[in-house]
């Protein structure tokens, strides 16, 4: 999740200005990635009341694996001469990572909201409700860099 929120953002950096990009429409690749979040919104409530952690990590890792696939093939670093396909790209994978950092909220809440000062929004501002919102994200609202949101682990040779 950490390496996914510091590609799109070094892309966002170098490309659109940190910017929130605009997009007119989303195509089949596209929603593929995000409507999983809202087909599966009412499954998700039902893991959280039933304290099914693992049903609910598993969904969340998953979507984590689908939008990394999704920012690789899609290759916006080849869309320069199509801003349009290259916003949307963008614009897609930033509202990946603002669903799975509310999900992640209530399991690693500091990263979470860690990740979450990418689009300025406050843990008040957190509501599972918008996991079904693709338009979430405003148009031309600030990203703002993050630090590294987890620190890699260094095995001690013995």
């Amino acid at each position: 999740f950490g390496n996914l929120c510091q590609r799109v953002l070094t892309f966002a950096e170098k490309n659109i200005g940190l910017k929130v990009p605009q997009t007119d429409s989303l195509n089949k690749d596209d929603l593929q990635v995000l409507n999983p979040f809202s087909e599966n919104y009412q499954n998700l409530i039902d893991f959280i009341n039933d304290q099914n952690i693992n049903s609910y990590m598993n969904f969340i890792v998953d979507q984590m694996f689908i939008a990394n696939k999704y920012f690789n093939d899609q290759e916006p670093w080849k869309k320069k001469d199509d801003s349009k396909r290259l916003n949307t790209i963008v614009y897609t994978t930033l509202e990946i990572v603002r669903k799975i950092s509310f999900m992640l909220y209530p399991i690693i809440p500091q990263s979470s909201l860690n990740a979450l000062k990418i689009f300025d929004i406050k843990e008040d501002d957190i509501k599972f409700s918008t996991l079904d919102n693709h338009k979430y994200l405003k148009f031309n609202s600030n990203i703002n860099k993050i630090n590294i949101l987890f620190k890699k682990i260094e095995k001690e040779n013995d």
